[in-house]
């Protein structure tokens, strides 16, 4: 392999993309330990969690956050698709949780160099310390909005 394809393998990030209601999104693959359908899991509520923990799964006997992407990015609950709902189970910061999504699409490769910086009024909010969105890039003809896991879920630590 010639220096300059070396380079360029280099300078690809791997991103697991999903829809949340119309918007694509991607996470580093490399922090994905699983996904899996949602529906056989009966998500528990947690008396006083923040938002956008919808509630906690028990996995192999390990107790799960679940966060609802659509609470925290404002889209409306669709009851139709519920039943198709994928837990995405990430680690982040030592700590394991689920990201509950409506459709996985699987691997996106993407140049490093394609990723632009999310526009500021994208970035977290008031209540939020970090930003959620570590940036933006296009996969064919669809903006790919990649989220910062931290920025996200400190979120939901709260």
């Amino acid at each position: 392999m010639s220096e300059a394809s070396e380079r360029a393998v280099d300078d690809d990030l791997k991103l697991a993309g999903f829809y949340v209601g119309g918007g694509l999104y991607g996470i580093d693959i490399m922090r994905i330990k699983e996904v899996i359908q949602a529906a056989p899991y009966r998500i528990r509520e947690v008396p006083q969690a923040p938002a956008i923990v919808e509630g906690v799964i028990q996995l192999r006997g390990v107790v799960i956050p679940v966060v609802d992407l659509r609470r925290r990015f404002g889209v409306a609950v669709d009851p139709e698709l519920a039943r198709l709902n994928k837990l995405i189970i990430v680690s982040v910061s030592g700590r394991i949780a689920g990201l509950k999504v409506d459709r996985v699409l699987g691997e996106l490769r993407v140049s490093a160099s394609s990723l632009r910086p999310a526009p500021s009024m994208l970035r977290g909010g008031p209540e939020y310390e970090e930003d959620i969105f570590s940036g933006v890039t296009r996969v064919g003809d669809e903006m790919v909005f990649v989220i910062n896991l931290d920025g996200l879920l400190r979120g939901a630590r709260r």
